[in-house]
């Protein structure tokens, strides 16, 4: 079987090292190029043409995401793992739309990164277990997550009051708009909350943008 080519990209002699003696024990693996910053991975990709680059997400000058998003325009053809010590799933999901295809974290086994070179090197996705739980997770709370109802509908003075909300006028400008005290504006605010079933301001604003209440009052 023909050898997977790797270019290792990250900042840390030893992270490199280490990576690349991991690597060597590997019959169908072969390290071809380091690089120390974005920079230098962009030219030996460009040179060397590899299967693979291993990529660290946090990198002087020109990060990883910035770094991936170069080697995509330069050759769509090579496949990049991204390498990070990041557990927050906003990295991963960053990352993989910026077009990576395996997400690795440092302190996995090395097993889990022979197993994400294996995975990439078949046009596959990879993402190690943890990862893949922690999302999972994530998605589940956002779907229980109570979403914003409308069940019951605002009044029309309503829907100006929230208008307004979204467009980012306080409540003493809506007073002023709408010829009404202030105390009044609250007393709409707080049965717009009770009505959509929510107390957070994004919500207020989300529902406004997704009703098209904005555009009316633009």
């Amino acid at each position: 079987m023909e050898k997977v080519r790797v270019v290792i990209a990250d900042d840390h002699t030893l992270m490199r090292s280490g990576l690349k003696l991991m690597l060597a024990n590997q019959p169908d693996i072969a390290v071809v190029g380091e690089a120390a910053d974005g920079t230098e991975a962009l030219r030996l990709i460009e040179t060397l043409k590899p299967d693979i680059v291993l990529l660290d997400v946090s990198m002087p000058e020109m990060n990883g995401l910035e770094c991936m998003k170069r080697i995509r325009d330069m050759d769509e053809s090579v496949k990049v793992i991204l390498l990070t010590m990041h557990e927050d799933t906003r990295y991963l999901k960053e990352g993989f739309a910026a077009g990576a295809a395996g997400y690795v974290l440092k302190k996995a086994a090395d097993d889990v990164l022979y197993e994400a070179i294996r995975t990439v090197r078949t046009g596959e996705v990879f993402v190690q277990n943890s990862m893949a739980q922690s999302l999972v997770c994530e998605l589940k709370e956002r779907r229980d997550r109570p979403a914003v109802a409308d069940n019951k509908p605002l009044s029309e003075q309503e829907k100006r009051v929230l208008s307004l909300i979204a467009m980012g006028h306080s409540n003493a400008e809506i007073a002023e708009k709408l010829v009404v005290s202030t105390r009044t504006v609250e007393t709409y605010k707080y049965r717009i909350m009770e009505k959509l079933n929510t107390k957070k301001r994004a919500d207020l604003v989300k529902y406004a943008i997704d009703q098209g209440l904005t555009e009316k009052n633009g």
